[in-house]
């Protein structure tokens, strides 16, 4: 059944008008069978027009991420710790995925893309919204005999490696929101996420989740509860998605490889020079209670600094949410 929609949307990818008894020909099914696999690609945010009398066609050109094509365009350095890239048309989470593989295989180096998450997670358990098509959603399985930075620091370098990626392609005013959001113009274009399976200090395994929006629908969901923006808007261009995935993979990599062979990176400076609200007033939600001060960037282990009350306090990543006032 997925085949079908799958080879569908390959029919229709082009945007160009497609009659029914055409797909129902192409696909070998009735057309009432076309009708129902159009239906359901909707149900993951496609937007296909059906014009009376002629037929079905997609409101833009649909690109589909490809193994080869993202393997291609990556720099020679982040090809020798990518083992292997797999693309999946439909998933819960790609977070999840690596995470239940560990339990009969190794995911160092394995990267995991898809098309559509049904369960997208972010921070805190929050869901990740992301229309088929709309994002580029990845997550890259990495273990460590020995952790050479804490956790913090390495979820703040995640974020140094997909800023320099955006800014590679031309967006301005690329900005980082500890711990791990990446904003554009006050608006969140992407964000991170680790999960870790082992001791702090290693051995340990690390899943790096990271969905950056490329092209969102016109009207997001309601239940997105803050400003948004995507690639396409901030620059009026139509990127290859894959291009976009090679850069991230490329830059991401980079850092993982050079981390494993024990260089010191310390790019906590270059995460202070993206560091969009450094000054500002914010409100830091615990589990049990909300702080308000003016935050003051990050010390050299990645942990939040915040002046409260005169005081200079510091707070760990894994404990707090951050929102600005």
């Amino acid at each position: 059944m997925k085949k079908r929609y799958i080879k569908l949307l390959e029919i229709i990818s082009s945007g160009e008008v497609h009659s029914g008894e055409e797909l129902a020909t192409k696909l070998n099914v009735s057309r009432a069978a076309v009708w129902k696999s159009i239906r359901y690609l909707k149900t993951l945010g496609l937007k296909i027009k059906a014009i009376r009398g002629k037929g079905y066609c997609l409101d833009k050109k649909f690109e589909f991420l490809s193994p080869q094509d993202i393997r291609k365009m990556m720099s020679k350095r982040s090809k020798k710790s990518c083992q292997d890239i797999d693309i999946f048309f439909q998933i819960k989470s790609t977070n999840l995925h690596l995470l239940n593989r560990l339990s009969h295989n190794s995911i160092h180096g394995f990267t995991i893309f898809a098309e559509y998450q049904s369960e997208g997670r972010g921070r805190r358990n929050k869901k990740w919204i992301s229309p088929i098509g709309s994002g580029v959603c990845f997550s890259i399985g990495w273990h460590f005999e020995v952790m050479p930075i804490s956790l913090e620091l390495l979820s703040l370098y995640m974020g140094v490696a997909v800023a320099r990626s955006l800014d590679s392609i031309g967006i301005e005013n690329v900005g980082l929101k500890w711990p791990n959001d990446i904003i554009v113009g006050e608006r969140k274009i992407g964000g991170i996420l680790l999960d870790i399976k082992g001791e702090s200090t290693g051995p340990l395994n690390i899943v790096i989740g990271i969905g950056i929006n490329y092209e969102l629908p016109k009207h997001p969901p309601l239940n997105i509860d803050q400003p948004v923006t995507d690639i396409c808007s901030t620059t009026g261009e139509r990127f290859s998605r894959n291009m976009i995935s090679a850069i991230l993979l490329s830059n991401i990599f980079e850092i993982l490889y050079d981390l494993e062979l024990g260089k010191n990176l310390n790019l906590i400076n270059e995460w202070r020079k993206y560091d969009c609200y450094l000054g500002r007033k914010a409100a830091l939600i615990l589990p049990n209670q909300k702080i308000i001060g003016v935050l003051k960037g990050v010390d050299d282990q990645g942990s939040l600094l915040m002046l409260v009350d005169g005081e200079l306090s510091s707070y760990r990543s894994g404990e707090v949410s951050l929102r600005m006032q």
